[in-house]
């Protein structure tokens, strides 16, 4: 006579914060999938390695259809009916152990696991690394052809350098940003801003543009990287917040812009 087995019953396991039960968030929630001919018993040694809390110290309990709550005896079967254990079921497991004894570490919460960094020395060893497929391939800075940081910088300069010189962009002319009407202003500065967009904008020129309306980002100051690789605010030129704003040469179009309340009442019509 031919035995059907039950098929295995995908479950959420959740152990509950409730040493701090105001936190909202449980120490560890997980999908597992659970066999219906094991005994509780087997299932709570399956579950030692997963949450950390000894078999002998795990009381497991799963809502019933009426949200109550269902304790599953060590001697029953996972696939009992009176356990009503089914697809999507949560088993929550309670830490009986002293709170002294017991871990302090909120699996969904990665920051408080303690990573492992290799040194960087130890990588740069390795065959089966990326860095080691890269350098086999001649990509990134493993290519022969790839240029420096400074060589980059020197390019950006001299590109940046003849946009400024071929648009005749100076300081305290008229300028209009971005093909913008509405971003009208005078310029106020024109040069490098050492650590202005890191490594990867090292060399550009920008134009500091003081605008006619508070459409800007910021007051003539912007957020420089520092010589410890943090971040320090660098003043420019002086303007007020919003009314300043730093664009690359190709953006900056200067001529006889009007101000923009002067263009304002020449177009107001009278009532």
């Amino acid at each position: 006579m031919a035995t059907t087995t039950q098929p295995d019953i995908p479950v959420q396991i959740t152990v509950p914060n409730d040493t701090n039960p105001s936190s909202g968030a449980p120490l560890l929630r997980a999908e597992r999938r659970i066999t219906p001919a094991w005994t509780i018993s087997q299932l709570k040694t399956k579950l030692e390695p997963v949450t950390g809390i000894p078999a002998s110290a795990q009381s497991l309990r799963t809502r019933g259809l009426d949200g109550s709550w269902i304790s599953l005896a060590d001697d029953s079967l996972v696939g009992d009916p009176r356990n009503g254990l089914h697809r999507g079921s949560e088993i929550e497991i309670l830490d009986s152990r002293p709170v002294a004894a017991r871990g302090t570490i909120n699996f969904n919460d990665l920051s408080s696991v303690e990573k492992y960094q290799m040194p960087e020395s130890q990588y740069e060893k390795l065959e089966d690394s990326v860095l080691a497929w890269k350098r086999r391939q001649g990509l990134g800075r493993f290519d022969p052809h790839t240029k420096d940081a400074q060589s980059l910088a020197e390019e950006r300069f001299k590109h940046d350098s003849a946009e400024i010189e071929r648009r005749q962009i100076k300081v305290d002319m008229r300028c209009r940003v971005g093909r913008d009407d509405g971003r009208r202003g005078t310029v106020r500065y024109v040069g490098e801003i050492p650590g202005l967009g890191g490594v990867k904008e090292a060399g550009c020129v920008w134009v500091g543009v003081e605008l006619d309306e508070p459409v800007g980002r910021n007051d003539g100051s912007v957020l420089v990287e520092g010589e410890d690789g943090g971040e320090m605010k660098r003043r420019v030129f002086q303007c007020g917040e919003k009314f300043g704003v730093f664009a690359r040469p190709e953006k900056v179009e200067v001529g006889e812009w009007p101000v923009l309340d002067d263009l304002v009442d020449e177009d107001m019509e009278e009532v």
